[in-house]
């Protein structure tokens, strides 16, 4: 038979020490699991679920697997939306804007959290909601829509290098790096982002009741803080996540603290996360490669 035990380490085998380490982690993610918002516990029976919406909007996907996968749990009988995120491609806000409002199909109490920022294509998500709650120290707004060129025709002109580009029309190509655009390309640009900022007003005054005159003279890319953008009429209330919760719980007819229903990360896999990264990492890099995204941030 031969001796496993690591004499060096007081006679805890190398696989073995593995394996402690392995349920340490576990037992570490399950405790994560069960712990809610501010001290409210999760585990078992109805309750509020709380869909964790961060940093840059690049991809909606992972997001609509989430709210799914909420919506599908029999015990959510409320909807949060912690939106923490200087917005994002409009395009991706308005399809969790979209999804979210189909959620109001079953009926369910939907409520928006605010954490630092939820700027641009964040607010616009948030209006998805029934009621918007804020922290005073939060920054929203930022009502607004554009689309960044990268111009380096000047600098390769200046070392010897030429593209030539060969395009079916005026305004095929515009904006690739081996021209400047024409005024009559960037007056084309400005009609498609104002076109598309006119929706983001819309939307704004429709969901907040609010005059449209009104709220274009706030859609001007300014910032507001929590308080600001209650007295503007942008949002609800000042109040952190817990308050936010037990608002939606109310809502839905709790009189007792919560349960605290959160997406599954556990089932997440290495490939997943390193999706995620990539998304996250290579996203704005890949906008100068590829066809214009108009962003809300």
């Amino acid at each position: 038979m031969v001796d496993t035990t690591d004499k060096s380490r007081g006679g805890c085998a190398p696989v073995m020490r593995l394996g402690c380490l392995f349920a340490l982690v576990i037992a570490a993610a399950f405790a994560g699991f069960f712990v809610g918002v501010s001290g409210m516990e999760t585990g078992y029976g109805p309750g509020v679920a709380v869909l964790d919406i961060n940093a840059e909007m690049l991809d909606e996907q992972h997001v609509l697997d989430q709210l799914d996968d909420l919506l599908a749990n029999p015990d959510t009988c409320a909807l949060v939306l912690r939106v923490d995120s200087p917005g994002g491609v409009l395009t991706v806000a308005e399809e969790i804007y979209n999804a979210v409002k189909r959620a109001e199909e079953k009926g369910i109490p939907i409520v928006a959290s605010m954490g630092s920022t939820a700027a641009s294509g964040a607010y616009f998500v948030c209006l998805a909601a029934d009621r918007i709650f804020a922290n005073r120290s939060s920054l929203t707004g930022s009502i607004g829509v554009m689309v960044e060129y990268t111009s380096p025709k000047d600098l390769l002109d200046r070392i010897g290098i030429r593209f030539d580009t060969i395009t079916s029309g005026e305004f095929k190509g515009m904006g690739s790096w081996g021209s400047k655009l024409t005024e009559r390309q960037r007056l084309h640009m400005q009609e498609v982002v104002s076109d598309f900022h006119a929706l983001f007003v819309e939307t704004v005054a429709r969901e907040r009741d609010m005059d449209l005159e009104k709220a274009k003279d706030l859609a001007d890319g300014r910032l507001f803080t929590g308080r600001q953008a209650v007295e503007a009429g942008l949002i609800d209330e000042i109040g952190d996540l817990q308050q936010a919760v037990l608002y939606a719980a109310r809502q839905a007819g709790f009189e007792e603290v919560p349960r605290v229903i959160r997406a599954d990360e556990l089932e997440l896999s290495i490939l997943d996360v390193l999706e995620r990264f990539s998304i996250s990492f290579w996203g704005r890099l890949e906008q100068q490669a590829r066809a214009p995204k108009f962003t809300v941030r």
